[in-house]
């Protein structure tokens, strides 16, 4: 995955003092950590946030080692509840079983010096990497976006935080319909990458039986004695390959209907704290990506999948960290100054 990485740079033992070196330096009062193995957080990370003061917690899927923590100054907060997310075949959306194997963690926080009616619902994620699984991670999003209603309503006076590694780009639908007004006009594009993806859709067909068949213009040219009982199989069985991909179609595109549907109508809107970087810092700008960043993970593939969401009409951001320029990352990381192939993401609320 790091070619361009040393041996010693991708190894536990160089990683995991740059690592604690960067949160001792940031220190934020709430920290959202994705793919952390559990022997790492057993042997380190529970270590320094109790040393440090942070209460914390983690929550990982039981068919991997690694999963998602989050972590709070426990001089500002106090944890009151907690939800640990599935994502994976025991549960369901829009009547269709998941296929995944992820999880999330939420976390509802109450201020222990400030107002004590006044908190946050915290929720981390680390949503499927496989680039063509839009439709997948809309069917995760819809789940998270459920659970942290649940909070909520429970927490009605509480502001939402939503962070993670959403494997998402900006242009996405998934980004769309977490941050524009409803109702949201999705274009073509963003239409056609949420259609669920086949086994046909990602092999080649081997069938040396349908390779070359009869084409039509043939036929035509050599007249209908050209149809034998074996072009006329063919035939039939490249009509009945066809209606049945069309049928297929129709199907998929109204489980995406549904889904979008869906998703407008229970989760709500929020705002990415990064998503006017570019307003900041007009090098990152792109007209594909409007205002969010160019990337936050720099290996090699470079783009933007994770972010700060929150709730605009409760909080208001007013800082952001700055992100690394490029020539501090060429041609990737990890490298012997960052220890993960994603940067940090810190926002500062009012």
């Amino acid at each position: 995955m790091f070619p361009y990485a040393s041996k010693a740079s991708l190894k536990w033992k160089t990683r995991r003092p740059l690592l604690l070196a960067e949160l001792s330096y940031l220190k934020p009062d709430i920290m959202c950590l994705q793919e952390v193995y559990t022997k790492n957080w057993d042997d380190t990370y529970d270590h320094w946030f109790k040393r440090e003061g942070y209460g914390a917690q983690m929550f990982q899927s039981v068919y991997k080692s690694h999963g998602v923590s989050v972590s709070w100054n426990k001089e500002r907060f106090e944890v009151v509840d907690q939800l640990c997310v599935r994502m994976d075949g025991t549960e369901q959306v829009c009547g269709e079983k998941l296929e995944t194997d992820n999880v999330a963690l939420i976390v509802v926080l109450r201020f222990t010096e400030e107002d004590k009616d006044a908190g946050l619902v915290v929720s981390n994620t680390h949503l499927y990497w496989k680039p063509s699984a839009c439709f997948e991670r809309l069917q995760q999003q819809v789940l998270l976006q459920r659970a942290v209603r649940k909070m909520q309503d429970k927490y009605p006076q509480y502001a939402c935080i939503s962070c993670g590694d959403y494997n998402t780009t900006p242009d996405d639908a998934g980004y769309a319909l977490l941050t524009m007004p409803r109702p949201v006009t999705l274009n073509e594009w963003q239409l056609d990458n949420l259609l669920p993806q086949t086994q046909a859709d990602e092999e080649d067909s081997d069938d040396s039986d349908s390779a070359k068949p009869l084409s039509y213009s043939e036929m035509a040219a050599a007249g209908t004695c050209a149809e034998t009982d074996e072009s006329i199989s063919k035939r039939r069985k490249l009509e009945d390959e066809e209606r049945e991909i069309e049928q297929q179609l129709q199907r998929d595109t109204q489980r995406v209907e549904q889904l979008v549907n869906t998703m407008q109508e229970e989760g709500q809107v929020l705002k990415s704290c990064y998503g006017t970087y570019a307003d900041v810092d007009p090098s990152y700008r792109t007209e594909q990506w409007k205002g969010e960043p160019v990337y936050t993970n720099y290996s090699l593939w470079k783009g933007t999948l994770d972010y700060i969401f929150y709730s605009p009409n409760k909080l208001a951001v007013h800082e952001v960290l700055s992100l690394p320029k490029e020539d501090k990352l060429m041609p990737g990381i990890p490298n012997d100054k960052f220890s993960s192939d994603h940067v940090s993401l810190v926002a500062r609320f009012g």
